[in-house]
């Protein structure tokens, strides 16, 4: 039971069972919350940094 943890998304339920090594799994799955949370921490970090130019 210690290795059963709530996916670390905000609108996630799911479950899951954390069989890593280090036990430090943080979403059910990288294709289905993992992605998503990278992109919106990206997205965030971009706005603060302000538009950028490219030749």
């Amino acid at each position: 039971m210690r290795r059963v943890c709530a996916c670390g998304a905000d609108r996630c339920a799911l479950r899951t069972l954390d069989r890593s090594p280090a036990r430090n799994r943080r979403w059910c799955s990288m294709s289905r919350c993992g992605n998503r949370s990278k992109v919106r921490l990206h997205q965030a970090r971009a706005r603060e940094s302000g538009p950028t130019t490219e030749n």
